[in-house]
């Protein structure tokens, strides 16, 4: 095997520690959401007048603003959808198959209200995490759609429309001029609570997802600070290659570190 210069040892072993601590970041700020989530308990959506500070509360979703949104692949009316495009390259692929390369993803939402059998409430998206399921509705087949090829391309989207389920957990707002339609109060973002999470399902399973995702990002993390350690030791001389298990040296040398 062909000796890895140095300066490039030290360069990825600098990339990986920075990049495993932003994602190691981000796990726990996801595993913070579903701990706080977690802590609380919802109450009913005509309630939210009568309480202060953060508030969590589930039911369905009502059109406020005059006119809704429409997804970015399907054209599906929706007051907030998410959008992911992979693709792939015909010379970059793994043993399990085509290497898929996320090339454009992103959120939408508007205000809309959460309505249940006490009221209802006006929400604010503006500053939240939007967490919906998403499906593929293209791509990943030979058959050409529009204008992608789907052959090397999938396309998927997540959307909340009106009557489905949701679950709003953020802070309670007075409205000043700015607020959601003529409401007196609404749910959005705010100083008090550092968690305003929006998702198409039950409190139970915005817990597990966000717990769920926060784990997953902190083990991938701290896994590449662990890596870019060891390029570090190897860097400064302090470790040889030769002293790596065969194994972890086709770790360290893989495309793409």
């Amino acid at each position: 095997m062909a000796e890895i210069p140095q300066p490039v040892v030290g360069v990825a072993a600098l990339a990986l520690v920075a990049i495993g601590a932003y994602i190691t970041y981000r796990g726990l700020e996801n595993l913070q959401k579903g701990w706080t989530i977690w802590q609380s308990d919802p109450i009913g959506a005509g309630e939210v007048e009568y309480e202060d500070g953060a508030v969590e509360v589930q039911g369905t979703v009502e059109q406020l603003e005059a006119e809704l949104l429409t997804t970015k692949y399907t054209d599906t009316p929706a007051v907030a959808y998410d959008y992911r495009l992979e693709k792939h390259e015909e010379n970059r692929s793994t043993e399990s198959g085509p290497e898929w390369q996320t090339v454009d993803s992103g959120t939408e939402a508007q205000p809309f209200y959460v309505t249940d059998e006490t009221g209802s409430v006006a929400v604010d998206p503006d500053g939240g995490t939007v967490s919906l399921d998403t499906e593929k509705v293209s791509g990943g087949s030979e058959i050409d759609v529009g204008p992608v090829d789907a052959s090397t391309s999938k396309r998927y989207e997540g959307r909340l429309a009106p009557d489905d389920q949701v679950h709003v957990f953020g802070q309670k707002r007075n409205a000043q001029r700015d607020g959601p339609g003529d409401e007196r109060h609404y749910i959005g973002d705010g100083g008090e609570t550092a968690t305003f999470t929006i998702s198409d399902t039950t409190e139970g399973r915005t817990v597990m997802r966000f717990l769920g995702r926060g784990i997953g990002l902190v083990v991938f993390g701290l896994a590449a600070i662990a890596v870019g350690a060891i390029l570090s030791l190897v860097f400064i001389g302090q470790l040889e290659f030769a002293d790596l298990p065969l194994q972890w040296i086709g770790l360290l040398v893989q495309p793409g570190l």
